[in-house]
């Protein structure tokens, strides 16, 4: 099994109220992204996500508020960092095991922004969805992630990084 590693209470209190009032804001774009499952017709396969960098820049104006957070994981180099948003549905749906890059093996973060009762599977592990939570591990092991169904939504940012 490879190392996946947990941490709790990641971001200072201020920095993560910060983050999150900025995300959860009226102001702050998200955007539709159809398919996150191949393996269902289901109408509540969706989400919502927001590309903070790619292609080796900033892709987004609020690419400044992921500071702490970058400060704190302290990569060489990013790859890609972008947010996701799923919908409440009135059911759990898990989306498809996947891996972030097959070009090329480096490092994976997945910061939770909220709590709910949506989670992911790294390998076999499952990782609840916990606010100012982080996880990492590498790029080519399989994950997959869900939705939620007792909250507005699961957010969670996604950093590929050397």
């Amino acid at each position: 099994m490879s190392k996946i590693t947990v941490l709790d209470n990641y971001l200072k209190k201020e920095d993560y109220a910060n983050l999150r009032k900025v995300l959860e804001s009226n102001e702050f774009p998200w955007y539709f992204y159809p398919l996150t499952s191949k393996a269902t017709d289901d109408i509540f396969n969706y989400q919502f996500n927001h590309v903070f960098y790619r292609d080796d820049m900033p892709n987004s104006v609020y690419f400044d508020i992921l500071k702490p957070l970058i400060k704190q994981i302290k990569p060489i180099t990013l790859f890609r960092v972008k947010a996701n948003l799923n919908p409440i549905s009135h059911k759990l749906v898990k989306f498809d095991k996947h891996v972030d890059q097959t070009y090329f093996r480096c490092k994976a973060a997945i910061y939770y922004v909220n709590d709910n009762n949506g989670y992911t599977v790294i390998e076999k592990k499952k990782i609840q969805s916990k606010s100012n939570r982080m996880v990492f591990f590498d790029t080519d092991i399989e994950h997959y992630g869900t939705n939620s169904t007792n909250c507005k939504n699961r957010m969670l940012i996604n950093f590929n990084y050397f």
